[in-house]
């Protein structure tokens, strides 16, 4: 739809919300259309569900659509099925994921995934951290090899590089290597833009300290992606890098290897979310509906990505290698017209017309999500999915059985200093008390194991950060009323 980003930059400055939400729904439609005709998996589906594509002629009719999943979809057809005209050959790419239960799925990409995802690295490069304007080093520290978040962003980057003084590296997820760009030639260039995972990006400023390296004597900038974080926690890597400008010195992605590139924050989005943190839990509430979880918010084109949330699950539709037409991404949170944000905030007496004058920002009309994460009991760890079937078949190892009842409660957090953690909550067997300190360790020893066998994204961070990213192990009295009260569905990960 925009073939460059002076295209793409006037329709952001000039067309208002109802240009992005039509946009969103003709491609909707059209890629209903297309992939009812040409994706084999699809076309059965629709068949199976009694779905005539003949009479989906409006959104509404779009709306009534089955959804699909990975479970009654992409785990039911051979991959080439899903693929457009059934040929797998097509693609240009191939990334893994982990899959609900720990096994990779392969995800496809064709030229115009990559090109699409290059223009957005250059709309948010340029807009937020003005790589037009200064010379740029982009530090890749996501994960390499298959994973999709390292090669995506390597790939965009140097797509778009040739048209600016800016130059990638990709270091991946060794901190040391990271470190020692930084010191080599770091000072070589006006700013440096480091992209990675929020807990491992903070491991390596730690790190730097430590090694003495100075970042206030650099113009550092955050690119984060696969994690959510407080604003507390910003501003706790704003003061380790002598930030100046809040809403323009990061910037989290909100992307899977399913969509690529669903939204990302702009300086308008994190001045949103600063202000409700400022004006309590009130304002909290109405803009994301709890008061005490932490949402990541975006904003995101509807011209590529169609966002729907269905009961608090959201849904996307994409034209992609893998065409996705109303895929439930195991996600919760909500999309939300870009008007209806700002009436919130004029409720709250907050004029945004007159804050975004003083924060000498961009205000672009596209619609808004938030996100909540996984609904699908899956805990995050610098931006890997630990799941659940592993910690169960961890517990049920030799080496713990006889003591716990196998219940347990997971959940990340960030300590003091802000490193995030793996915490597990263990049930003990009913009549088993004082087991002490040598179970917690041994059951760690087997937690840590199960994940390096099964997790193949976790066995490579292991590598890499080694007993950092052990989980902590708590044991807990059989029925202890905080974590495993009688009577009632065990909740496998907290929030």
């Amino acid at each position: 739809m925009f073939k460059d980003l002076k295209n793409l930059n006037a329709a952001l400055a000039k067309k208002d919300e109802n240009f992005w939400l039509k946009a969103g729904e003709k491609m909707a439609l059209r890629l209903f259309r297309e992939a009812s005709k040409r994706v084999p998996a699809y076309r059965d589906f629709l068949k199976s569900n009694k779905i005539n594509p003949a009479k989906i002629k409006t959104i509404i009719d779009f709306s009534k659509i089955p959804s699909v999943d990975k479970k009654n979809y992409l785990l039911k057809y051979p991959l080439e099925k899903l693929c457009w005209d059934g040929k797998i050959e097509k693609a240009d790419m191939i990334s893994l994921s982990s899959g609900s239960s720990g096994d990779p799925f392969f995800w496809l990409r064709d030229k115009e995934q990559e090109e699409e995802t290059a223009l957005s690295h250059e709309a948010f490069l340029v807009d937020s951290f003005g790589i037009d304007k200064n010379s740029t080093l982009l530090i890749v520290s996501f994960a390499m090899g298959m994973w999709v978040a390292g090669t995506l962003t390597y790939r965009a980057v140097q797509k778009i590089a040739e048209n600016y003084r800016l130059t990638v590296i990709t270091p991946g997820i060794n901190k040391q290597d990271v470190l020692n760009v930084v010191r080599k030639i770091g000072n070589k260039y006006k700013q440096i833009v480091i992209a990675g995972y929020p807990p491992f990006v903070k491991d390596i400023i730690d790190e730097g300290e430590r090694q003495n390296i100075d970042w206030k004597k650099h113009k550092i900038k955050f690119l984060f992606a696969a994690e959510a974080f407080s604003e507390k926690w910003r501003d706790y890597m704003y003061k380790k890098i002598g930030a100046k400008n809040p809403l323009k010195d990061s910037l989290n992605i909100y992307g899977t290897a399913d969509a690529l590139i669903l939204g990302h924050e702009t300086p308008l989005s994190i001045l949103i979310r600063r202000l409700a943190d400022k004006h309590g839990k009130e304002l909290y509430r109405d803009l994301f509906k709890h008061d005490e979880r932490v949402p990541t918010l975006v904003q995101y084109n509807p011209a590529l990505r169609y966002l729907e949330s269905v009961n608090g699950n959201l849904i996307f539709s994409a034209f992609s290698g893998i065409p996705l037409v109303r895929y439930a991404i195991g996600d919760t949170g909500d999309a939300t017209q870009y008007s209806k944000v700002i009436s919130l905030l004029k409720k709250h007496d907050i004029n945004m017309d007159k804050e975004v004058r003083l924060a000498k920002i961009s205000n672009w009309k596209l619609p808004f999500l938030y996100v909540y994460g996984r609904n699908d009991f899956t805990a995050s760890l610098y931006g890997i999915n630990i799941h659940p079937e592993n910690i169960r078949d961890a517990l049920s190892d030799k080496e713990a059985e006889g003591d716990v009842s196998g219940k347990f409660v997971m959940f990340t957090g960030n300590d003091g200093r802000m490193n995030q953690y793996l915490k597990i909550v263990v049930e003990l067997k009913d009549g088993v008390s004082n087991a002490g300190v040598k179970l917690e360790e041994r059951i760690k020893s087997a937690v840590v194991k199960m994940l390096k066998e099964k997790n193949m994204e976790y066995n490579e961070l292991y590598k890499s950060l080694g007993v950092m990213v052990e989980p902590q192990i708590k044991l807990y009295r059989y029925g202890h009323e905080d974590f495993f009260k009688p009577g009632i569905k065990q909740k496998w990960r907290k929030i």
